[in-house]
């Protein structure tokens, strides 16, 4: 089975970057300037990554508040639900994601 690989534009850094972006399931608008890509893609991962952190510190005060225990019980199980299920889907993905890159891995040691 071959690899899928996306049409990839511009110098070789930049398409080096675009290929194991789209292995990782990122998509971006590419300039084809690998510099401009590479800042680009770094600056896209920490805007998305520090919007995690704070939704999850959030979160995470939002369920120490006591005033939590005071909820009604359907708001404060959901709640609870969104932390639970966020945190196996992301489990989950990480763990497909591992999986796929080691078959990726184990088809290059092959040819």
């Amino acid at each position: 089975m071959a690899e899928v690989t996306y049409k990839t534009d511009g110098d070789a850094l930049s398409r080096l970057i675009q290929l194991h972006a789209g292995r990782h399931d990122i998509r971006m608008n590419w300039t084809g300037n690998g510099t401009s890509d590479l800042i680009a893609l770094c600056n896209a991962h920490s805007v998305k990554a520090r919007l995690a952190k704070h939704l999850w510190t959030g979160m995470r005060e939002l369920m120490q508040m006591p005033e939590m225990a005071l909820l009604p019980e359907p708001l404060a199980a959901q709640v609870t639900s969104i932390i639970l299920k966020s945190q196996a889907i992301t489990d989950l993905e990480t763990e497909a994601h591992m999986k796929r890159m080691a078959q990726t891995d184990t088809k290059k040691g092959a040819t």
